[in-house]
């Protein structure tokens, strides 16, 4: 009789383990699928995000109607993004865009398509107004750069060109290439 309920408590262990080992392969399938998904995971309305750093000070934030995050590369997409790129010195640089995507640890934006970027007037500088597309900005660096063709008015100057990298720590415009410049009295 011993033996029997040895026997049954046996097979009913390996029966529960078998099952128990089923739900784990196919919790780890469904898992693998997630990441290797095309599709998000979850989504937001309403969302702002703040990104600071170590000492809490804000480096920038994120304002948009919608957010949707891919497990895949662990990426967000933003639509119709309002983002303030915070500086050591002056109010913050605000750019829109129809949309961004933001990197898994927030290192890079890249607004792809048309973007407006402003730096408001402080101190003796003027208002920066700069229009271009496929924007890439490391906020860690303080640095946005494009490839794209950039027009920018400054006060009383008209610039244009191909490609721009944008010092945010010093405020320095740096067209690459066709550069053309208009004074306007």
């Amino acid at each position: 009789m011993l033996r029997l309920l040895m026997m049954v408590a046996l097979i009913g262990a390996a029966v529960g383990l078998t099952e128990w080992l089923r739900d784990l392969q196919e919790n780890l399938r469904r898992a693998q699928e997630a990441q290797t998904s095309s599709k998000p995971d979850y989504a937001f309305s309403a969302v702002v995000l703040t990104t600071m750093d170590i000492d809490g000070v804000p480096r920038y934030r994120i304002k948009a109607p919608r957010m949707m995050h891919f497990p895949a590369d662990d990426s967000s997409w933003l639509i119709s993004p309002h983002v303030w790129l915070f500086r050591d010195d002056g109010p913050p640089v605000e750019l829109r865009a129809r949309r961004a995507r933001v990197t898994a640890r927030g290192e890079r934006v890249w607004l792809p398509g048309e973007v407006e970027m402003v730096r408001p007037p402080h101190a003796n500088r003027a208002r920066l107004m700069v229009r271009t597309r496929d924007l890439t900005v490391f906020p860690d660096a303080k640095a946005a750069r494009t490839n794209a063709p950039v027009r920018a008015i400054n006060g009383k100057r008209q610039l244009a060109g191909v490609g721009m990298m944008l010092d945010l720590a010093t405020g320095t415009l740096d067209l690459k290439s066709r550069v053309r410049s208009t004074y306007v009295p």
